[in-house]
């Protein structure tokens, strides 16, 4: 943890997604995928050549369709449907804690709130499903946020500098009034370049708590 130099200073805090916000277990997209595919699927053991269509399709670089495709051509084992690699790829998906949404709210009184993911197509549109479905929310981003930045809509992605560059100039942010909170050590150091506070949140602390407690922004 990154500690804010002057509280009273920060006007805007950037929340990264999934594992500050939506709850994640990566490992249930591993071991579905390693079941469907045949082999091992964790980032670990992935080719130069998986690693880069993974990290095109987040950018928005290739589409879903030859995303799929480019996972079926993996498979060591009968060829899966893409339906079932669907279902796999968003397995780490877990849902949202309900107290959140009007903690977010509450925040928006205060400062001006963004969010910046790495994120793509299948798990995005999940989402938003989710939200649709299990708590009846059909404008998260309008809701929630100034302004939200999607790496595959923007075409860049975290700890890329150039993503935290955008984001200051396309919303207007100066960096010492800004927070950033991400699970990734290797984004909070990249947006900490840049000038922005941070503070690496551990997906096991309560959110909420850490705003009051830690952070004291609340």
């Amino acid at each position: 943890m990154t500690k804010i130099k002057n509280h009273k200073k920060i006007k805007n805090i950037v929340f990264d997604f999934g594992g500050v916000l939506l709850d994640l277990d990566y490992t249930k997209t591993h071991d579905a995928m390693s079941k469907l595919l045949g082999f091992e699927f964790i980032p670990a053991t992935f080719t130069p050549e998986t690693t880069k269509f993974l990290n095109e399709y987040e950018i928005g670089k290739i589409n879903t369709e030859t995303f799929i495709w480019n996972l079926q051509r993996l498979a060591k084992k009968e060829v899966p449907i893409g339906q079932d690699v669907i279902k796999a790829w968003n397995a780490m998906l877990l849902g949202w804690q309900p107290a959140k949404f009007d903690f977010l709210l509450s925040l928006r009184k205060k400062y001006k709130t963004y969010l910046l993911s790495n994120t793509n197509e299948l798990h995005l549109t999940w989402v938003l499903n989710d939200l649709k479905k299990h708590h009846n929310i059909v404008d998260f981003d309008t809701t929630y946020f100034e302004k939200t930045y999607y790496s595959h809509l923007i075409g860049m992605r975290k700890p890329d500098s150039e993503i935290f560059e955008f984001v200051i100039q396309d919303a207007g942010l100066d960096p010492e009034e800004t927070l950033f909170i991400d699970d990734l050590e290797v984004n909070t150091l990249a947006a900490k370049v840049t000038g922005w506070n941070v503070y690496q949140h551990d997906p096991k602390d309560d959110l909420i708590q850490v705003f009051t407690e830690k952070l004291k922004l609340m």
